[in-house]
């Protein structure tokens, strides 16, 4: 299952670098992937495969997550996205 989080960053650079060091904490979310991206503005996206969306969400929800976030520097904005349909034209 594929799960987005959109968020708005101080600094997209910041964002990145300290989204990596957060391999465990996604590990015992059963993420196997997590792919990023950032817009021109200060918006930024990971996209996270996993199996277990009920841990991801449990642990999303986590004080842990949250003090992770803040030392990524992401001030607002978040939305999270279960994509759980898809369509092949």
């Amino acid at each position: 299952m594929l799960i987005a989080v959109r968020a708005e960053v101080e600094d997209i650079n910041t964002w990145r670098e300290g989204f990596k060091t957060h391999g465990d904490l996604f590990k015992s979310q059963g993420v196997s992937t997590a792919f990023m991206g950032a817009s021109d503005g200060n918006s930024v996206i990971a996209v996270f495969e996993t199996d277990n969306v009920d841990e991801f969400m449990r642990i999303f929800n986590d004080p842990a997550t949250a003090e992770a976030m803040a030392n990524d520097k992401v001030i607002g904005g978040v939305e999270l996205f279960v994509l759980d349909e898809t369509f092949t034209p």
